[in-house]
């Protein structure tokens, strides 16, 4: 893609629900999930009577919903932060939700009313006080994380006192947890990842280990069974969840979705690489974004963001493992957005300790379009399914035997929901330079794949020969149709949680 083009806009393409499908790889990869990495960690002022941390809690889901001024999620944060300072103050306490509530709809500072996240929702109890009594609660919060939601965790501490329900309050933002499956959980996770306004030990982020929820607290007093964590000796528990949604009624046009672009490079120089960077972005504005590399480290990059935020710089720094030469290097990429499929890679290359040249990959650019069917029933909280490609990209100058041949390999996940038809895509990638797209393959999952189960997919539906080029030197993107016809009728293996209960006609509904 040209650096000074972008994609046209496609009039078929319509909005796709942000929801996890079924799982369908076991594979998972070492590291936990995140769901943004590094994730915003509003610290307030430790002073007496500050008790903003419901404040502090609400500002980081907002920015990670895209909400915010500033170059960072971070900044954006912290932005967000202040204006609720300078409404409500630091001395008083409140609810998550409230905050939320009051800057979305009625601070004057959200600017961007077109932003899909506006839906407000709490499970659990406020008052009394009592432990959030769901058995499958630790599971709950680490699928709303996966399927483009945002959670804050409201906590207190047990009394054993007659009377009295609970003592004290606080609140946290929940990013993560142990559990490295990217797709939707079928278990209770071990433990709960956050940012904390009252706490920087161990970093940023804050790991905590849940409590069984049938012998609860074993740190002392209890309040009954419960989601208890170590946070501290006396083991408090979570009271509620506050969780920010993307809107959901499908009729309004603002739906959001998931693609996924995962782009493997060669590190090809003899001095080692220390550091790694690229562009990567999209023609619509981004509303959450993760970023990750195959290669083990122990930082996490720093982020950079466009205005508006359409486009990513990420640097990584490898210098504590730095990369050899002839090793291949993964760079994973997820973007939640409203209404689009598109992705595109600028400028990706290392850095070395030592002088060398710095080779960069071939920047590359594309998109999916799906088209909308009429009168599709939709299925709310249920995703349609995944259209998955992979390619190589290649020097056609270069023998197909030699190591200048394949200059990289790539592979994209894009969803669709049920108003758009499963059977068929149009896939267009362009690029800079004599270089060619070969090893085309498509396929479809009905589950989301993390970037393990996304490189190691093989049920390709549409393959084309190795050697057939598709060249990326014109001026207009190259364009592949995919037709399915009469092979993906619905339903067939998706995750039918939340489903409507007239499966029959909602599946002849969504199929022409």
């Amino acid at each position: 893609m040209n650096k000074t083009r972008r994609w046209a806009r496609s009039a078929r393409l319509l909005a796709a629900l942000a929801a996890a499908g079924a799982v369908l790889c076991g594979c998972s990869p070492a590291r936990p999930y995140m769901k943004m990495n590094p994730p915003a960690d509003v610290d307030k002022a430790f002073s007496a009577n500050n008790g903003s941390c419901w404040m502090a809690t609400a500002s980081n889901m907002l920015a990670g919903a895209g909400y915010g001024d500033g170059a960072t999620v971070q900044e954006r944060a912290d932005d967000i932060y202040g204006d609720m300072i300078a409404h409500y103050g630091t001395g008083l306490s409140g609810w998550i939700d409230t905050a939320l509530d009051w800057w979305l709809h009625d601070s004057g500072e959200n600017t961007w009313t077109t932003n899909p996240y506006t839906v407000i929702t709490v499970d659990g109890n406020k008052n009394p006080r009592y432990p959030w009594a769901k058995l499958d609660g630790a599971q709950l919060i680490g699928n709303r994380l996966r399927a483009c939601n945002f959670v804050g965790l409201s906590i207190s501490w047990p009394t054993n006192e007659a009377g009295i329900v609970g003592s004290g309050g606080h609140a946290f933002t929940a990013w993560g947890d142990e559990d490295g499956v990217w797709s939707t959980l079928l278990a209770n996770p071990a433990e709960v990842r956050t940012t904390d306004s009252d706490s920087e030990t161990g970093g940023d982020v804050q790991v905590y280990q849940y409590d069984r929820y049938t012998n609860p607290n074993p740190g002392g007093a209890n309040e009954g069974n419960g989601w208890y964590i170590d946070y501290n000796p006396n083991h408090p528990y979570i009271k509620h969840i506050v969780t920010l949604s993307p809107t959901d009624d499908p009729s309004d046009g603002v739906r959001t979705q998931r693609v996924v672009g995962s782009y493997s490079i060669h590190q090809t120089e003899e001095s080692s690489a220390t550091d790694l960077h690229y562009r990567v972005g999209t023609d619509t504005t981004i509303l959450s974004y993760w970023t990750r590399t195959s290669w083990m480290t122990d930082t996490t990059p720093a982020i950079t963001e466009s205005t508006p935020r359409t486009e990513l710089q990420v640097n990584w720094d490898f210098s504590d493992t730095p990369v050899a030469q002839c090793q291949w290097v993964t760079i994973t990429t997820e973007f939640v957005l409203p209404l689009w499929n598109a992705m595109e890679y600028e400028d990706v290359h290392f850095t070395y300790l030592r002088d060398a040249d710095e080779l960069f990959a071939p920047s590359i650019g594309w998109r999916v379009d799906t088209p909308f069917i009429e009168k599709a029933m939709e299925i709310p909280d249920v995703t349609g399914g995944y259209f998955i490609g992979a390619f190589d990209i290649v020097d056609r100058n270069a023998e197909p035997e030699s190591r200048e041949y394949v200059l990289g390999r790539y592979r994209l996940l894009h969803q669709y929901s049920y108003v758009q038809d499963p059977e068929y895509h149009v896939f267009a990638a362009q690029g800079k330079g004599d270089l060619a797209l070969a090893n085309v393959r498509f396929g479809h999952s009905y589950g989301y794949l993390d970037a393990e189960s996304l490189w190691a997919f093989d049920q390709w539906m549409t393959e084309f020969p190795a050697d057939q080029y598709y060249g990326l030197d014109s001026e207009e993107p190259v364009e592949i149709v995919v037709d399915w016809e009469g092979r993906l009728p619905y339903p067939q293996g998706e995750d039918i949680t939340g489903m409507l209960p007239d499966l029959e006609k909602a599946a002849g509904g969504a199929t022409q």
